[in-house]
């Protein structure tokens, strides 16, 4: 979210920073639907779940808040990603992003990891930016080094290195 406010093409969705982001989508053709939402959303803020939500009002603000999402790749190209696109079951998602980061933070601290996907089925973007002090040839050449720890923690936890498109790296 940082990344997008800074490149300026979408809108502040948020009074506060987090280091997740959830983005959900459903349809409430009807006055009920949309209370029990409202319900559940209230259930997770008070259960500390939740910092911050809005919900759209009209097609317009719905469509302002996918930005969030469709907009982060191209947001991120002028850092020169590394991208790997693994998935594991949804039920490991959180201890495999910590245990990735950990590794990466520890063995290369000037890399900064950037995460999307699709939480709902456990597909996950990896995306290392490149440092501003480092060429782009030094950079993959030391991303290939941070994927053989990917690819052990991915098999850690019984995932996939080939994930939503097929296709990894």
């Amino acid at each position: 979210v940082d990344k997008l406010m800074a490149h300026g093409q979408v809108q502040e969705p948020f009074e506060s920073r987090t280091k997740f982001y959830t983005l959900l989508e459903f349809e409430a053709p009807y006055e009920p639907i949309m209370d029990k939402a409202m319900a559940i959303f209230e259930h997770c803020m008070e259960q500390g779940w939740v910092v911050d939500g809005v919900m759209s009002q009209s097609l317009a603000q719905a469509e302002e808040l996918w930005k969030l999402r469709e907009y982060i790749s191209e947001t991120i190209s002028v850092f020169t990603p590394y991208k790997n696109d693994v998935s594991v079951l949804i039920s490991h998602v959180p201890d495999f992003i910590a245990e990735i980061d950990h590794i990466v933070s520890s063995n290369y601290p000037d890399f900064e990891v950037c995460w999307f996907g699709h939480i709902g089925d456990g597909n996950l973007h990896l995306n290392i930016l490149k440092p501003e002090n480092m060429t782009k040839d030094d950079f993959f050449n030391e991303c290939q080094i941070v994927n053989k720890y990917v690819f052990e923690t991915v098999q850690k936890y019984g995932g996939s290195v080939s994930a939503e498109h097929g296709v990894g790296m």
